[in-house]
């Protein structure tokens, strides 16, 4: 029996993303180029949702994955390995072609997982993105405190793996974020591709029914996704400086539940610190118990 998840992740999955991604490109620029890559196949998600623990993980959602062809190992995971499911489906109409390619999803986290590519060990895990979040998650609510500074980082993998579920609101890769959010909001209405995506995205939810939403990024990821997914009454902010936050309520895939959008944690006006974020953790859940 197909997972309620696999089946909507296949129905991304076995779409025909170039032209998909070719019409999407000048629908969702703003009057230009969104800079969508017809190279890349989509990436419905990253990790293993059936390891989270329902009504108890973290849902970590941004606009869409970031096109770094050059990166060690990208052109293996995110080009070769899905263009080869998609390949093996058409000739063979078996579902089963898909699997290398879950593989890759569910196994993002894990450090066993590589290939050897130009005498190194490349796994398809972008440390630089995920490693701080996935330390400062694990601290704020899953009582995972990081190894001690210079020695391997584990942790924030197997936080990520058992307690994290990563998607974007667009699976397609580009070279920018520049997207127009009400073309976004009303595409998912309306375009085929997107649509699925969306049924992808409500399936997730329905399934996982995360603790939170939480926006890595206020200025452009967070006001994109107020917008896709907010009650917009419901926002306000809270704190000062890099742990100033802004806080709410969405409903995706008919789960109400509180969103977090908190400064890009890479950047000097964001919770950098394990102390700025754990502001930022300690005045979210405040402002949570004070909405029972």
């Amino acid at each position: 029996m197909i997972s309620k998840i696999r089946k909507a992740t296949i129905k991304l999955m076995s779409r025909d993303h170039v032209s998909d991604i070719n019409r999407l490109d000048l629908i969702l620029g703003k009057g230009e180029s969104a800079t969508l890559s017809n190279i890349v196949p989509p990436n419905p998600y990253v990790g293993n949702p059936e390891k989270l623990e329902t009504g108890k993980c973290v849902a970590l959602i941004g606009i869409n994955p970031k096109l770094d062809l050059n990166r060690p190992g990208f052109q293996h995971f995110e080009v070769k390995i899905p263009k080869n499911c998609q390949e093996n489906y058409r000739k063979t109409n078996d579902y089963q072609a898909f699997n290398p390619w879950f593989e890759k999803l569910h196994r993002y986290y894990d450090d066993q997982y590589f290939i050897h590519e130009n005498g190194k060990k490349i796994d398809p895990y972008y440390w630089r993105y995920f490693t701080k979040l996935g330390n400062h998650i694990g601290r704020a609510w899953f009582n995972s405190s990081p190894p001690e500074k210079g020695s391997k980082q584990p942790n924030a993998r197997r936080v990520l793996e058992n307690h994290v579920l990563k998607l974007d609101a667009v699976p397609y890769y580009s070279f920018s974020d520049k997207m127009e959010s009400s073309n976004l909001k009303e595409s998912m209405q309306s375009d085929p591709a997107l649509r699925v995506h969306k049924q992808l995205i409500d399936c997730l939810f329905q399934e996982c029914k995360p603790r939170h939403l939480q926006v890595n990024g206020k200025t452009t990821a967070g006001e994109m996704i107020k917008q896709l997914f907010g009650e917009n009454e419901s926002f306000q902010i809270i704190g000062n400086g890099v742990s100033s936050i802004e806080v709410g309520w969405a409903r995706i895939g008919g789960h109400r539940l509180p969103i977090l959008i908190h400064g890009f944690t890479n950047s000097s006006t964001g919770p950098q610190s394990p102390k700025a974020f754990l502001e930022c953790a300690n005045n979210f859940d405040r402002w949570l118990d004070s909405q029972n």
